[in-house]
């Protein structure tokens, strides 16, 4: 269906995005050949709320399997290309088996079909218990990004911050190129942690499913609707103002940098709440969510005795990939317990 030479079916109402769009799809074709099945655009440039450094996101999706080198050739073009566009893409690929085998929420609710054969209409729905498992394990790749450890190391609840001496604790990580091409500070990191765990705690108090950004901060106010509620909007909102860049201003400064001070306790408050759904998936469920349950407790170092004892439970499962799962993260508890040495 993409053998032939490309035409976008699906534009933005950024022309400069378009653009660019065109040549990473005709470049992926180039790449790969007859391999592409359907290439779709997600985010907020696919739901028009794109704000000045809001990057295109876009799922490649492959013919049947995926062939031997092809999720590391795409992932080498995906860095490649981050450094060439002036508008950054962030590309992803999936197989079309997987996809109508498993279904994927965001890129069937929420997307932007550009090039290919439209495939929508047959991915399966996500069963509302699945889409709590997949709200709930997001945050997760975001706040271990974020933070700097040893190779192999977990993340250590409770959480400190990203940078503790840093002017916005280290929530600014992540560039974002400026109009000349320069990258500057940015906190896009910090609205997408925020927005991740919005959807996840209103899909567990819920249910709700909620595939953007603007979207689960609204789902957060009208299903928990608490303190971290207002932080949520708070943050969504310095979007709309700024960008993702860091402001200049002293006054807006201190303004984010309070912002970025209570994201900490939100993190920690979403990573006890993780503990007691990865507990609860060890017993429920099959092979697979018990087995990244038991991954995950390995991932995320908690205090106490009650994972340890969890995990122990699945020693002598019966399903390999459970038991294997177990005893790896039981290794690393063990190893990484003690608490790590101090900074020099």
């Amino acid at each position: 269906m993409m053998d032939e030479e490309l035409s976008l079916v699906g534009m933005t109402e950024d022309m400069a995005a378009n653009s660019v769009l065109y040549g990473f799809i005709s470049l992926c074709q180039m790449a790969f050949p007859g391999r592409l099945r359907a290439c779709y655009l997600l985010g907020s440039h696919a739901m028009g709320e794109a704000v000045a450094d809001s990057d295109l996101d876009v799922t490649l999706v492959f013919k049947d399997r995926f062939l031997e080198g092809e999720q590391a050739r795409h992932e080498r073009l995906r860095q490649s290309v981050g450094l060439l566009s002036r508008i950054p893409v962030d590309s992803s690929a999936v197989e079309e088996s997987r996809l109508l085998r498993d279904g994927a929420v965001n890129l069937k609710q929420a997307s932007l079909f550009l090039a290919g054969e439209d495939l929508r209409e047959r991915i399966p729905l996500m069963p509302a218990e699945e889409w709590v498992r997949v709200a709930m394990h997001r945050p997760y790749n975001f706040m271990e990004r974020a933070r700097s450890r040893a190779e192999g190391e977990p993340l250590r609840y409770p959480l400190a911050y990203p940078d503790p001496r840093g002017a916005f604790h280290g929530y600014d990580y992540s560039a974002v190129m400026d109009s000349r091409g320069q990258p500057q500070p940015g906190f896009k990191e910090l609205v997408s942690i925020a927005a991740r765990i919005a959807a996840a705690e209103a899909a567990l108090k819920s249910g709700a499913q909620a595939f953007f950004k603007r979207a689960s901060i609204e789902a957060h106010r009208r299903h928990v609707n608490d303190e971290r509620s207002l932080l949520f909007e708070r943050i969504y909102d310095c979007r709309a103002r700024w960008g993702y860049q860091v402001p200049t201003g002293a006054e807006d400064r201190a303004y984010l940098r309070s912002l970025c001070e209570g994201m900490l306790d939100a993190e920690n408050r979403f990573l006890a709440l993780y503990r007691d759904f990865l507990l609860a998936e060890l017993e429920r469920g099959g092979v697979g969510p018990r087995a990244l349950a038991a991954r995950r407790l390995g991932d995320i170092l908690y205090p106490g005795d009650e994972v340890p004892t969890a995990l122990k439970r699945l020693e002598e499962a019966p399903e390999p990939e459970v038991r294997e799962a177990a005893r790896e993260s039981l290794r690393r508890i063990a190893r990484y317990s003690s608490p790590p040495a101090p900074a020099v």
